[in-house]
């Protein structure tokens, strides 16, 4: 078996896999994550290898030395999606700045007017920038939404109003590395517009179950 770095590591693979194993993963995740909330006052390192040790190693075990670089990266990105305690962590270790995404620690107060949701919704085409700065152009419409990312692919998701000033998207598919392996199908997330500038709309974005809450700008494209 290939010598493994440690898990905060990998980073670079492709992965697809049936709902079954998803469901595994899962599963095993929320392990992985107990565990790394338990050991916080351990060093990095250690946290790692017990990740490895408890988790990881044992489910690569199942799978030849080929696939075996597939699975880690649908783990490092479930693990991204699932785990609160594992993001928390990245953000510490990995600080970036961003004017176009902030991290909110209590709900905003919503002040876009009826005439700016109007605009928004029989408005199609937007566009955002990733947290690294990549520009993904995003249409619209009233059962779709549809993200198209800087390397060529793309991600689909159902589009459904759920009140007056939330949305919700249900993902179906992708062909981009990142939101294959961060999202499986039927996985859901809330969308608030919380108001309107000159040029761009701010949204605030949860997923269900999660207490984080993120606000984006997405830009009206013209």
């Amino acid at each position: 078996m290939k010598n493994l770095v440690l898990f905060l590591l990998l980073l670079t693979f492709s992965v697809a896999v049936s709902q079954n194993e998803k469901d595994e993963i899962d599963k095993i995740i929320d392990e992985m994550c107990t565990d790394f909330k338990l050991n916080e006052n351990l060093k990095d390192e250690i946290r790692f290898e017990i990740l490895n040790q408890s988790f990881i190693y044992p489910y690569l075990n199942q799978f030849s030395e080929g696939e075996q670089e597939e699975k880690i990266n649908e783990l490092f990105y479930r693990f991204q999606r699932q785990c609160a305690h594992y993001r928390a962590y990245l953000i510490e270790v990995r600080p970036q700045e961003s004017e176009n995404w902030i991290q909110l620690f209590e709900r905003p107060e919503i002040t876009v007017t009826d005439t700016q949701l109007e605009f928004f919704k029989n408005h199609s085409q937007f566009y955002y920038f990733e947290y690294g700065g990549d520009k993904t152009q995003v249409t619209k419409n009233k059962n779709y939404w549809i993200d198209a990312f800087s390397d060529g692919t793309t991600s689909k998701s159902f589009f459904k109003w759920i009140d007056k000033t939330r949305f919700e998207l249900e993902f179906i598919e992708s062909s981009n590395v990142g939101r294959q392996n961060f999202s499986k199908k039927g996985d859901k997330y809330i969308y608030q517009i919380i108001s309107k500038e000159s040029d761009f709309f701010w949204l605030l974005v949860e997923i269900p179950g999660q207490s984080e809450m993120l606000k984006f700008k997405l830009f009206i494209e013209e």
